[in-house]
């Protein structure tokens, strides 16, 4: 494999990962400057409950009216509570536009992240972004005051950090101390200071949002549906992050895959970034190779995706991303496991490895894909891949130990090249060595995009390196060369 069929780049900034659903999204409730006075930006509004006739007596509205008669105190004190009782009792539809405000805010922060952008460049106060998720609620039928936004916000990021914990440590089912019977019992957090109902509506709320395998607003596991890898339905897709193209990724063989799982072993997807310019069988060996790999490591492989890079890669001779994600799509149509992702290829700026893999992750784990155990997301490449994270000025070294750390990978052994020893020399790949599975082409395949290319541009047959519809995608589109292909191709 020649270092230009699989992208190599240089991996982000540690905030990038921040973006992920495991970290960034737990500090939306610590923006920078984080002002609680709501009075400066929404003026009294800032206070619980809508103003009324009774709030013109005191500063704060919690003083005795000019004129109010002392009996006439309990039945204020009355509407107060009720006031109170309504901030803190939300239905589950305002609960569902919470979820998705929540959500849309995260996304925007992974979008900065990933661009290199702080929370404070995305929000300059708490203020501005409390006045944005009032507009989102607004947006979907939801009057809210800014007080009340912000508690349920925080009860939000309480509720994903116990979820993404309970996930994290691959346990099944649900939190006991999110369960009625047990919320006396095993309540060890700040979840112990919501009522129980509240506890339970926001479970479900937030569960949908990381993918819960009991399916929306489910209060039995016996009542729940089965698994599925459709989103879930109480939960619409939310807009894309400004300068972030909404690309779904495809789940249709994963599907397939799934159903049939040995759930003894520990669940796996592989994905391999490049250029594809063309395709190769090469390249689809590699997924072969790679899957068997890490079934006799123990593994079940869910599926596999070809990730074609952005066109402001900028590479000499890289044809336009439509045709290469085609092509990508002709040669994987026969694959039981292989999709194609095009997302990569698709933003409107250049997008990193890091940030793929992430996104997958994501996905996979987050969108009703994982069931009830984590799915382990893994780059496949070739020698000369894993060679870039050793070459000064192609990778920075924290970003190497943070995919290498996170996700893991599994490297094809081609050619002359020697993963082993490239591992054996190189610190951060042999202090991570465990988390890289070298896998050895027993059979050569020495066939390279670079080759196929030079063939066609002296008007050479390129049959049996690529399948024939790439072949045939590439004389219709006369893709790079200006010399037609003869006939028999």
């Amino acid at each position: 494999m020649q270092v230009e069929d699989m992208e190599e780049d240089a991996p982000p900034t540690p905030a990038v990962l921040e973006g992920t659903l495991s970290s960034s999204i737990l500090d939306l409730d610590q923006t920078e400057g984080h002002n609680h006075n709501f009075g400066a930006t929404y003026g009294r509004e800032g206070r619980e409950g809508n103003l009324d006739e009774g709030d013109i007596g005191g500063s704060n509205g919690g003083g005795t009216g000019v004129g109010e008669d002392e009996e006439d105190r309990p039945d204020k004190e009355g509407e107060g509570m009720a006031r109170k009782r309504r901030a803190e009792i939300w239905q589950d539809a305002e609960m569902d536009a919470l979820v998705r405000a929540f959500r849309e805010v995260h996304m925007k922060l992974t979008s900065a992240a990933g661009n290199g952008k702080k929370v404070k460049q995305v929000f300059k106060s708490a203020n501005d972004k409390w006045q944005e998720v009032r507009t989102l609620l607004l947006a979907s039928g939801v009057d809210r005051q800014p007080k009340e936004i912000e508690r349920k916000w925080s009860n939000l990021s309480t509720a994903f950090k116990q979820i993404a914990d309970w996930n994290n440590n691959k346990k099944m089912g649900r939190p006991s101390y999110w369960d009625l019977d047990e919320s006396l019992k095993k309540e060890k957090t700040k979840a112990k200071e919501l009522p129980a109902t509240f506890r339970m509506q926001l479970f479900d709320a937030m569960a949908e949002f990381m993918g819960d395998r009991h399916g929306p607003r489910s209060r039995s596991p016996a009542q729940a549906p089965a698994p599925s890898l459709l989103p879930a339905p109480g939960l619409p897709r939310p807009p894309p992050a400004p300068g972030v193209v909404d690309v779904p990724l495809p789940v249709e063989k994963l599907a397939n895959l799934i159903d049939a799982a040995n759930h003894k072993r520990r669940r796996v997807v592989i994905l391999a970034p490049g250029s594809f310019n063309p395709p190769t069988y090469m390249h689809l060996r590699m997924f072969e190779l790679g899957r068997d790999a890490l079934i006799a490591e123990g593994y079940h492989v869910l599926g596999g995706y070809m990730s074609p890079v952005n066109d402001l890669y900028q590479k000499k001779g890289l044809a336009p991303a439509e045709h290469r994600i085609r092509m990508c799509e002709l040669a994987v149509a026969d694959s039981p496991f292989i999709m194609v992702d095009s997302w990569e290829a698709k933003q409107n700026t250049f997008q990193r490895t890091l940030t793929v893999m992430a996104r997958i992750d994501t996905v996979v784990n987050f969108n009703n894909c994982a069931a009830d155990e984590k799915v382990k997301v893994m780059l496949l490449c070739g020698c000369d891949f894993l060679e870039s994270f050793t070459t000064p000025g192609v990778w920075i070294p924290d970003q190497v130990r943070t995919l290498l750390q996170e996700y893991g990978i599994v490297c094809v052994n081609q050619d002359s090249k020697d993963a082993r020893r490239l591992v054996f020399e190189h610190e951060i790949l042999y202090n991570n060595r465990r988390q890289i599975l070298v896998v050895d082409e027993v059979i050569q395949n020495s066939i390279s995009a670079t080759a196929i290319r030079r063939n066609l541009s002296r008007g050479l047959s390129v049959k049996y390196l690529t399948p024939d519809p790439v072949i045939n995608h590439i004389k219709m589109n006369h893709l790079y060369t200006n010399i037609p292909l003869r006939n028999d191709e």
